[in-house]
């Protein structure tokens, strides 16, 4: 039988040090064409993207992931599309589960397969699972099951519908979009796979936590206004996504930057975390401040 076809789209931008393999995961292991929009890289890795099989390359002046990922939705002529960062990687099989997922359920419009995480020496960390996609796949992503960006497989006709990126969005961009092509179809397919690997970087605690959280409320307020079942159930899956995000922000990027300024000062600490968001300063007291208070006492 004749599939649909697949295409891994891809904002690239500098990205020489990873991108190799990235390619060679979609291409070499998989077959899948990628679609690559190089985001007025200077490092080389354009031409070598133009050299690779099975990679067509779009080149503009450097505007940033969202606009290069929806120029690449609009370029694209294949039926289903993912998106696949310059640094993650696809595993072998993950086309050929595609296709047994999509001959299973050919009226479907969205897949979704779990992730694993690796770190920047190749070792493995931890498995994502694929969402549950229960009661409905809107009230699954707004309870904070999370879908990565190359995790997914859209039906690219659905942005008609549901719209693209925001390019003005610059945090939670993707679980955004994820939430508006939910609200759009609910024939989404939970694939049992861990499929892609997700490369966690060193460089994480550097992110910009305050941010990252007003992005995430943002995108939460607008998906609770949305007409898609019940009140009640939205606000409440909203209040449990906000709950986790929270936890993770202030975990990832603020408390160890926390605990460096409270052990040289607990002043310093008390004013590192007044300029936090109020939502974390309960965290931030609790953890951070109280934690290095109570290793000085004990240290005299």
């Amino acid at each position: 039988m004749g599939y649909p076809t697949l295409e891994a789209l891809t904002a690239s931008y500098n990205s020489a040090a990873t991108l190799p393999e990235t390619l060679a995961s979609a291409w070499n292991d998989n077959r899948i064409p990628v679609l690559l929009v190089d985001d007025g890289s200077t490092d080389g890795s354009a031409e070598y993207a133009e050299r690779h099989e099975g990679v067509r390359v779009l080149r503009q002046r450097n505007s940033g992931p969202s606009v290069a990922r929806n120029r690449a939705i609009m370029e694209s002529r294949a039926d289903f599309v993912l998106f696949l960062d310059s640094d993650d990687l696809l595993r072998p099989g993950y086309r050929e589960a595609f296709e047994a997922a999509v001959s299973a359920n050919p009226q479907a419009d969205v897949f979704v397969c779990g992730v694993q995480n690796f770190d920047e020496h190749g070792r493995l960390g931890h498995r994502y699972e694929a969402p549950s996609l229960r009661p409905t796949p809107f009230l699954s992503l707004l309870s904070a099951e999370a879908v990565h960006t190359h995790g997914i497989m859209i039906r690219r006709e659905l942005f008609a519908r549901s719209g693209i990126f925001r390019p003005g969005l610059h945090h939670a961009e993707d679980l955004d979009l994820w939430l508006r092509l939910s609200a759009v179809t609910d024939r989404w397919v939970r694939m049992d796979e861990v499929l892609a690997l997700y490369r966690q970087r060193s460089d994480s605690l550097s992110k910009n936590g305050p941010a990252m959280w007003r992005g995430v409320h943002e995108v939460v307020a607008s998906a609770v206004r949305l007409p898609i079942g019940a009140p009640g159930p939205r606000r409440a899956a909203a209040r449990r996504i906000l709950a986790a995000y929270k936890d993770w922000i202030y975990w990832t990027t603020m408390d160890a930057r926390l605990r460096e300024r409270a052990s040289a000062s607990i002043t310093d600490g008390l004013r590192e975390a007044a300029r936090l968001p109020a939502h974390f300063w309960p965290m931030a007291l609790r953890f951070a401040v109280a934690g290095s208070l109570r290793k000085r006492l004990s240290s005299q």
